[in-house]
């Protein structure tokens, strides 16, 4: 938890101390995550997890710009062996911290690309119908990936500053501490949602 603190003071004193020499935009988004992990000889599907963040825009030149994020993310998968029909659900969450470069359309629409690291705050699971229990010591703390994504942000009227967006994130990292079935696992999360930018700054530049 003190670390998640560090790292939360650390997102905002980024925001204060950027400098003024472009613009600088602050905001939220929220939306679902549609996770799982992939394990060899099991049949999985997507699962639908929230996610909630914080971001903050850098405008380093037109049309780019850089994106720092702060998310909870919730992940995991739901697994069936086909052979004994057993079923396995995995629920973890993350706190994100994905850093995107973005290239913005004139009439709103942009693309993005970048890293994420991911820090692993719970990790619980259960086999049929047992309860969950806590996994958290078979897994790593830390995840890296790296992903992609596009948005919208209306420009004009009342809904000036709203937006949506869809990015997916792949792990390059395995999380698990030991091999499941002889493999590593890596995350995969499509995230759909809205986003809303809670401030910008505007400045000329010298």
């Amino acid at each position: 938890m003190k670390f998640i603190k560090i790292t939360c003071l650390l997102f905002v004193l980024s925001i204060a101390i950027l400098p003024a020499s472009a613009q600088f935009s602050a905001g939220a988004r929220v939306g679902v995550n549609f996770a799982t992990e992939p394990a060899p000889d099991l049949y999985h599907v997507f699962l639908a997890r929230p996610y909630v963040g914080l971001f903050g825009q850098y405008n380093v030149t037109t049309p780019f710009a850089i994106q720092v994020g702060l998310n909870y993310s919730g992940e995991g998968a739901n697994y069936k062996d086909l052979g004994t029909g057993n079923t396995y659900q995995i629920r973890h969450a993350f706190l994100t911290i994905p850093l995107m470069i973005q290239y913005k359309f004139p009439f709103g629409a942009y693309i993005e690309a970048g890293p994420q690291f991911g820090i692993l705050l719970s990790a619980k699971e259960r086999m049929n119908d047992k309860p969950f229990v806590d996994s958290k010591r078979y897994y790593k703390g830390t995840d890296f990936g790296a992903g992609i994504g596009v948005g919208y942000e209306f420009l004009h009227n009342k809904l000036k500053g709203f937006g949506f967006s869809a990015r997916y994130m792949r792990g390059i990292t395995a999380i698990n501490k030991i091999d499941v079935v002889g493999s590593d696992i890596k995350t995969r999360v499509l995230s759909v949602g809205l986003t809303y930018r809670l401030m910008v700054r505007e400045t000329a530049r010298k």
